[in-house]
C-alpha cells in the first residue's frame, strides 16, 4: 500500500520545517542544558495553527475526516529533527487530548478540545506509576464514586508536560477486583483541590520537555 500525503500535510510538514529551523534550532541547546520548558514556543506552534492539525472542525481544528494522527506524527517528526524534547510537548498534548476525542463526551470535548486546539492549554495523560509503570492493569490510583463526584488518591509518575499542562487525562481504577477491566479515564484540571505535583525529573537529555509526578489527595 503506497501512502503519499495530501497537500495539505505537504503544507503541514513545510511549515513544521520552518519552525525547526528557525525558531527551536537557535535556542535548542540552551533549553536542553538548562531544562526550559519552551513555551515561546508552543506559542508560535499555536499562532501558526499546529496544534489544529489533529484535532476535528468541529471543535475548532482542521481535520476534516480522520483523527489526523498522520498530521500529529508530521509535525512531530518535522520538530524532532530540531529538538525532541521541545516536539514532545507538542506531542505530549496530542496523546493527552486523544482520550477525550475518542472517548469523552459532547460536553466535555466542546469544552476541552477548543481549548488543546488554540494552543491556549497543553493537554496531559498520565498513566505511568511508582509500582505499575505503563502496566494499566497494575496501577494503583484509585476513583470512588462520592455522589455526583469520583475522589481521586494516588500518585503518576514521568507524565510528559506535567506540572505546565492545565488538563489531564487519569487513568485510575474503579473497580480494582476487575484489574484493567476495571480502570476509567478522568479530565482533571490543573488547580484541581487535592491535585498537586511532585518533583521535576532532571534529566540525561530531552530536557526542554517537562517530566513531573502527579499526586491526587482526595483530589
Amino acid at each position: 500500500m503506497h501512502h503519499r500525503f495530501t497537500e495539505e500535510q505537504l503544507m503541514i510538514k513545510e511549515l513544521a520545517q520552518r519552525i525547526a529551523e528557525e525558531k527551536i534550532k537557535p535556542v535548542r541547546q540552551k533549553y536542553d542544558e538548562e531544562a526550559i520548558f519552551p513555551w515561546d514556543i508552543v506559542k508560535e506552534l499555536a499562532q501558526t495553527d499546529l496544534f489544529r492539525v489533529f484535532i476535528p472542525v468541529e471543535y475548532d481544528g482542521m481535520v476534516e475526516e480522520g483523527l489526523g494522527i498522520t498530521n500529529m506524527c508530521i509535525v512531530t517528526e518535522e520538530l524532532s529533527k530540531a529538538c525532541g524534547g521541545i516536539a514532545l510537548a507538542f506531542a505530549g498534548s496530542g496523546l493527552g487530548a486523544f482520550p477525550i476525542l475518542l472517548f469523552g463526551n459532547e460536553e466535555q470535548k466542546k469544552k476541552y478540545l477548543p481549548q488543546i486546539a488554540s494552543g491556549e492549554k497543553l493537554a496531559a495523560f498520565a498513566l505511568t506509576e511508582p509500582e505499575a509503570g505503563s502496566d494499566a492493569g497494575a496501577v494503583r490510583t484509585t476513583a470512588k464514586r462520592d455522589g455526583d463526584y469520583y475522589i481521586l488518591n494516588g500518585n503518576k509518575i514521568f507524565i510528559t508536560n506535567g506540572g505546565e499542562a492545565d488538563i489531564y487525562t487519569v487513568i485510575a481504577l474503579t473497580n480494582p477486583e476487575k484489574g484493567a477491566r476495571g480502570a476509567s479515564a478522568f479530565i482533571l484540571e490543573k488547580g484541581t483541590p487535592g491535585f498537586e505535583f511532585g518533583k521535576k525529573e532532571d534529566k540525561m537529555g530531552i530536557r526542554a520537555s517537562a517530566t513531573r509526578e502527579l499526586i491526587f489527595n482526595d483530589a
